[in-house]
């Protein structure tokens, strides 16, 4: 899971099918397209105070990113890391974008709607394109299993974000994207991402949402790639010669 966000709209699954369906268009007249700033949505929100701390990331700068290559992303849920002698850790998963975080205006936004839709997409393959790699660095937020209880906030609820001024982001990692897919739809749009898709020394806490991504992720993917061998799809197949924990 990863959003622009550090926090995301609910922290229980069993709210998620009414709160998809709140920033889906307006069901009598399926307009606006493409956003949620209507009514449904916005009568949720009031519904829903646990939705008020993205709403306000949300509606912030965040929300307007200038480009894919300035954008943070952020792993939301709390995973744990499991070391050889079995003793876990919380952990939260960040991306730093290397070229700095920037965002646009609120005109520049809106003019560059009518002008260009694929502004983002663009940016990013030209980039690539022209050998300007974006960078990322992966970061790592620790917390020993034991401290769970040590903040006045519930580690495992995804609405909360844990501040680096209590628990600083460690850099362990980078990422580059160094090249532009050769077919888009085998490479991206048959790509099955899914929390559930773990690797050994990683694990799932019990954050209820998390737990309900669980199911959901893997039923989705199921409906849109046609079937429960999605992940013998090229792009979603291991390359090296080990299980891909699927049953």
């Amino acid at each position: 899971m990863g959003n622009n966000t550090p926090v995301f709209f609910i922290q229980d699954a069993m709210k998620f099918p009414d709160f998809v369906h709140a920033v889906k268009p307006e069901p009598h007249w399926a307009i606006p397209q493409g956003q949620s700033a209507h009514d449904t949505f916005w009568d949720y929100v009031s519904l829903q105070p646990e939705t008020l701390h993205n709403v306000m990331w949300a509606m912030s700068d965040r929300g307007i990113p200038r480009s894919y290559r300035t954008m943070e992303g952020f792993g939301i849920h709390t995973f744990r890391l499991i070391n050889a002698e079995g003793k876990a850790t919380f952990v939260r998963f960040h991306w730093k974008p290397v070229a700095g975080k920037a965002s646009l205006v609120w005109d520049e936004a809106q003019k560059l709607t009518g002008r260009d839709p694929d502004f983002h997409r663009r940016d990013l393959w030209e980039a690539i394109e022209a050998g300007d790699y974006p960078e990322f660095e992966l970061g790592l937020q620790l917390i020993p299993e034991e401290n769970e209880f040590a903040f006045d906030f519930d580690l495992l609820d995804p609405t909360k974000l844990i501040p680096e001024a209590l628990v600083p982001v460690q850099r362990v990692g980078r990422m580059v994207l160094n090249r532009n897919p050769d077919n888009f739809f085998a490479e991206n749009e048959q790509a099955a991402f899914h929390p559930g898709h773990i690797i050994p020394g990683i694990d799932f806490s019990n954050d209820p949402l998390l737990q309900g991504r669980l199911f959901s992720y893997t039923d989705t993917q199921i409906s849109r790639l046609g079937g429960p061998n999605f992940h013998e799809i090229p792009i979603n197949r291991p390359t090296c010669p080990y299980h891909n924990f699927q049953a």
